[in-house]
């Protein structure tokens, strides 16, 4: 639908994009690769699981510019570099949180709990995102944070260097 009304290419703001579980990161990376790794989760426990991209996988075939800051994590960061890692997107902005993990709450015989990861995700190459991010490939300080009352931007740096790039891009 989006090709039949004339798209050409796809930006995602993924900035500030921190919540979902971990899995949905994969699951949503599915629509955009269609052969390859799409990332993998190693516990101390389990091992490591690869994810791979299975028949049926990347119906969506548009070119992708991903837009990042150090709020994309978790699911974002694990959707973003599949398709980084299988040349599916470009990354623009500021590196990742890098909290890509999953975590639990595990009870404590005085009451309390501990808050623990209890395992990471890698990059479809194996290079861990967990407590490292992910750094784009066109790096762009965002406008900072604009205090409660105050007039918002009228630029976005990041959207508007996304766009650029676009533009500049040959004609599939």
């Amino acid at each position: 639908a989006l090709r039949r009304a004339g798209a050409e290419h796809l930006v995602l703001d993924l900035r500030r994009t921190a919540a979902g579980s971990p899995e949905l990161g994969i699951k949503v990376a599915r629509l955009f690769v269609a052969s390859g790794t799409l990332g993998i989760r190693e516990a101390r426990s389990e091992g490591r699981q690869t994810f791979t991209a299975e028949s049926g996988d990347g119906t969506i075939t548009l070119p992708v510019t991903i837009l990042t800051d150090n709020g994309t994590a978790g699911a974002a960061e694990i959707f973003a570099a599949a398709l980084v890692g299988n040349k599916r997107a470009t990354l623009v902005g500021e590196r990742t949180l890098g909290r890509a993990a999953t975590q639990e709450l595990i009870p404590l015989p005085d009451g309390s709990a501990l808050w623990m990861s209890t395992a990471r995700f890698l990059a479809p190459d194996a290079t861990p995102i967990h407590a490292k991010g992910l750094t784009p490939d066109v790096e762009v300080k965002s406008v900072t944070s604009a205090e409660f009352g105050d007039k918002v931007p009228e630029t976005d740096p990041v959207l508007d260097k996304a766009l650029e790039l676009v533009a500049a891009r040959p004609a599939a």
